[in-house]
């Protein structure tokens, strides 16, 4: 008899489990380094209360698809006072970022479209291009040199869409974005920026790394979400109008997809509003990020290039990294262990957080278990 389906699936998991790969869920317990909450607003009193009222007023759903039956005042309004923010023409409100990433990436991309994106690229920019008939270059991290060496080997009257994030979910760092909308200019490309794990922390006002270089007159479309420094979710795209009609008419994330209840999509203003006047929360998240990782860097640790507040903690094999991640845990820190494919072989890490609901005093002793362990 062929073998079973289930033990096929039962042997690919066991392969995992014998690699150190396998993924499993697993509830926080002990001090949270693991969270994206990096303003610690999730549980904000008046960002919460705003959603529930608005919850109670407006219904626990949307209903539809936007196109459909799902469209909302809320939503209009809404995407105008965040288009405003972020000093755009037009802005689009999606159900989360990977949706954004899938919606944005599909709809530019053809078969006569050439798709330019960071080595280390999240998931979601990548799976947008797999849902496209476009052509795909893949540049060093960070290397606006082999970024322009991609560039000029693609036809000078071709679509050439580049998409590139802020900051690296899992390294920390941050692109040479100036240097990037330099190039986007002398190619004729389309620039788009995620700024999933910029927004709320860095720029004037918490509005990311684009605000901060002052290159908003150069990036074409940019991607600010919700669930991460503020504490809801959401995501919403930025751009022109044009650029925005036409994901309207092609990205199929947004097309397809039952609409956020309009209470979700209030929370998300509420949020912004909250992040932007309460500065202290990314100026303390930035200075507690900016201690630990010269703290453990002198007791010897790989941080890579990591300027912000994510600190990969780079220990080389998936097997070491689970290790450290039990140790952490018996010691009462909860982190995220990071390994094969999120990231590249032999470099299997634990992601360290920093948010402002952490304590200069947690901090300390993180670091302090860490260079014990080692």
């Amino acid at each position: 008899m062929p073998q079973s389906f289930e033990n096929i699936i039962a042997d690919k998991l066991a392969e995992r489990q014998k690699q150190s790969l396998l993924r499993s869920l697993s509830l926080p317990i002990g001090i949270d380094f693991a969270s994206n909450d990096y303003l610690g607003l999730a549980n904000h009193f008046e960002i919460a209360k705003t959603a529930a009222d608005a919850y109670v007023k407006y219904g626990a759903g949307s209903r539809g698809s936007r196109l459909l039956s799902g469209n909302n005042k809320v939503f209009e309004d809404t995407e105008k006072w965040l288009a405003n923010w972020k000093g755009t023409e037009a802005a689009m409100i999606f159900n989360c970022g990977y949706s954004a990433n899938l919606g944005v990436i599909s709809a530019f991309c053809d078969s006569k479209t050439h798709l330019f994106c960071d080595h280390l690229s999240h998931a979601s920019i990548l799976d947008g291009y797999a849902m496209s008939k476009g052509k795909l270059h893949r540049f060093k991290h960070n290397c606006p040199l082999d970024l322009e060496k991609a560039l000029q080997k693609a036809e000078a009257e071709s679509f050439k869409l580049i998409a590139v994030e802020a900051v690296y979910s899992m390294d920390g760092d941050i692109a040479p974005l100036r240097e990037y909308a330099d190039l986007a200019e002398k190619y004729g490309a389309m620039l788009y920026v995620d700024e999933a794990h910029s927004d709320g922390v860095l720029g004037p006002d918490g509005k990311g790394l684009v605000a901060q270089l002052g290159l908003g007159n150069k990036i074409h479309l940019s991607l600010t979400t919700f669930g991460k420094a503020y504490g809801t979710m959401g995501a919403c795209v930025f751009g022109s109008k044009l650029l925005i009609d036409y994901l309207i008419n092609h990205a199929r994330s947004f097309i397809y997809s039952t609409a956020m209840p309009p209470g979700a999509v209030i929370a998300m203003q509420k949020a912004v509003e909250v992040a932007s006047r309460e500065s202290f929360r990314r100026e303390s998240v930035l200075k507690m990020s900016a201690n630990f990782r010269q703290k453990i860097q002198e007791a010897g640790f790989n941080c890579l290039q990591s300027e912000t507040q994510i600190v990969p903690v780079v220990l080389g094999t998936a097997e070491k990294a689970q290790k450290c991640k039990h140790f952490l845990l018996e010691k009462g820190f909860y982190t995220a262990c990071i390994r094969p494919p999120s990231v590249p072989n032999g470099t299997a890490r634990l992601r360290i957080n920093i948010t402002a609901a952490h304590k200069e005093k947690d901090i300390e002793n993180l670091a302090e278990a860490l260079i014990l362990y080692i």
